[in-house]
């Protein structure tokens, strides 16, 4: 279960999250990112659907930077966190 601030984590009807925080990790191999939300790091996985925006432009992971400060909206797959946006600033 996670334990964040209510204004970090919002929950949408449709069983997906939205959260924001700043890109502490990307891994390429698995695909996923980790996001730093208050004291809590979370794993976010990125698929092939994920839409990634960087400065309001379509981006990849490639172009996601360490210390980004972004937006996410993912769906729980079991215990993992699946991105279907990511927004990065």
């Amino acid at each position: 279960m996670l334990a964040l601030a209510p204004s970090a984590l919002w929950a949408h009807p449709s069983h997906t999250l939205s959260f924001s925080g700043r890109l502490v990790g990307i891994h390429y191999q698995q695909p996923s990112i980790d996001v730093r939300v208050g004291a809590k790091t979370l794993e976010v996985r990125v698929t092939p659907n994920t839409s990634i925006q960087r400065s309001g432009v379509f981006a990849t992971l490639a172009s996601l930077r360490l210390g980004d400060r972004v937006e996410v909206l993912a769906a729980r797959s079991g215990k993992m966190l699946v991105a279907q946006s990511i927004s990065a600033h």
